[in-house]
């Protein structure tokens, strides 16, 4: 527990000794208290205003504690890939029924009970993904200096996350760069279509020529047969790295109307896995990523890879795809060294 002044933490959490315990242990233990530090800034310093803002606790202790850890190992792969992180929140994500970020039920002790281990997931897991994807699209920058203004404005204080999107887009109005730069939505648009509605989506991917394909979104439904009329909609920032550059750009899918969009000679779409979403390919493309991966499996980034395999193992549960697919999609795993 983050108790102000007194950091508390289970025995069993808190040792390590190098050669005894396994290397999970360390990671783990040092995951733990750089989390529960994380909260004397957020929690403590300054506090959310209601339980339907928890994850402003969570989301933000869970990411901060991979940046505070791998700045202790000399590392970056504990940010940069949360492939494991968004694999489990979106298999808890996609249950019927399932509560946002915001907003949801918490007022309801039987239903915060019969969703507790599911709620986890999208309160630790899932919002340190959005938190992620925020910081993303208006660049690393400008974030820090959001988040100082943002800890320097509600000192002792409480806050909500309209009080932190307000102070994200005074400061990233107020600099230049970003990914919206030229929209005609702002950053709170965009993130109340992740945080205050439930699920997410699923990013339709068909090849027209070459690697020009078209891209379209709808709910993802884990039971087609189950599924109602929905007419949710995500405004998706589709990362991809411009060849010039090697910088990462955003093309927005803001609607359902198909868009034509240019992957730039990559084999997938949002290749380091910087959008919380799953993504279906056309057969054809199935077949150039599976024998990309057979010749060489470092082509496609690692997240890319997680992606991949937990894609097409999720769809073909109720047969949206065939296993067949997914099973062709693992055949280069013998040759995986980032386990």
């Amino acid at each position: 527990m983050e108790n102000w002044g007194l950091i508390t933490i289970r025995q069993r959490d808190g040792l390590y000794k190098d050669g005894l315990f396994p290397i999970i242990q360390k990671h783990n233990l040092q995951e733990i208290i750089a989390h529960e530090v994380s909260h004397q800034w957020f929690g403590n310093l300054v506090t959310m205003k209601w339980w339907s803002d928890l994850w402003l606790n969570e989301g933000f202790a869970t990411l901060i504690s991979l940046k505070g850890v791998d700045f202790l190992e000399n590392t970056t792969w504990r940010y940069d890939d949360r492939a494991e992180s968004q694999c489990f929140a979106l298999r808890s994500d996609q249950t019927n029924g399932m509560i946002p970020i915001s907003g949801g039920e918490y007022s309801n002790p039987g239903r915060y009970t019969e969703l507790t281990s599911h709620m986890n997931h999208i309160i630790y897991k899932k919002s340190s993904i959005i938190i992620r994807m925020i910081e993303r699209i208006i660049e690393e920058d400008t974030f820090k200096k959001g988040l100082r203004r943002f800890l320097n404005s509600f000192l002792y204080k409480n806050a909500d996350h309209e009080d932190l999107f307000n102070v994200l887009v005074y400061v990233h109005d107020s600099s230049a760069g970003g990914h919206l730069s030229g929209q005609n939505f702002s950053l709170s648009d965009v993130m109340d279509t992740w945080i205050r509605q439930p699920h997410f989506p699923l990013v339709h991917v068909n090849r027209k020529e070459g690697s020009i394909v078209t891209i379209r979104q709808e709910k993802y439904e884990h039971v087609p047969y189950l599924a109602r009329a929905n007419e949710q909609v995500w405004k998706i920032p589709i990362f991809y790295d411009d060849p010039v550059s090697a910088k990462h750009k955003v093309f927005w899918l803001t609607d359902k109307q198909p868009q034509v969009f240019d992957m730039a000679g990559q084999y997938v779409v949002d290749p380091h896995q910087l959008t919380y979403m799953r993504i279906r390919y056309d057969i054809e493309m199935y077949s150039d990523i599976t024998m990309a991966l057979l010749h060489d499996y470092r082509v496609i980034p690692t997240n890319s890879r997680s992606r991949l395999i937990d894609d097409t193992f999720s769809m073909a549960e109720h047969g949206q795809m065939s296993y067949k697919v997914a099973f062709n999609v693992t055949m280069y795993m013998s040759k995986e060294v980032s386990f």
